[in-house]
């Protein structure tokens, strides 16, 4: 089955806040942004051995990097009226 364009649209527009949610709200992303951390503080402070593994111990900093972001996820293009949806 194929969608026309229309659809597809009209379904992202339904569905767009409930992804967002379920994004943020889903214990996965805090551990893949902790992991995001832990690579970019190894690529930071120079730590990268020969086959790409990271020798520095981030155990420490990383939460405490982590602790002070915040990211957020919102919707580029939504309805002036959710009840449009």
């Amino acid at each position: 089955m194929t969608l026309s364009k229309d659809t597809v649209n009209k379904l992202a527009d339904a569905l767009t806040l409930e992804v967002i949610d379920y994004i943020v709200n889903n214990p996965k992303t805090n551990t893949f942004v902790m992991n995001m951390v832990s690579e970019a503080l190894c690529e930071k402070l120079g730590n990268k051995s020969e086959d790409g593994s990271c020798s520095f111990d981030s155990s420490a900093l990383a939460p405490a990097v982590f602790q002070k972001l915040h990211i957020s996820i919102m919707p580029t293009d939504m309805p002036s009226d959710p009840a449009a949806l």
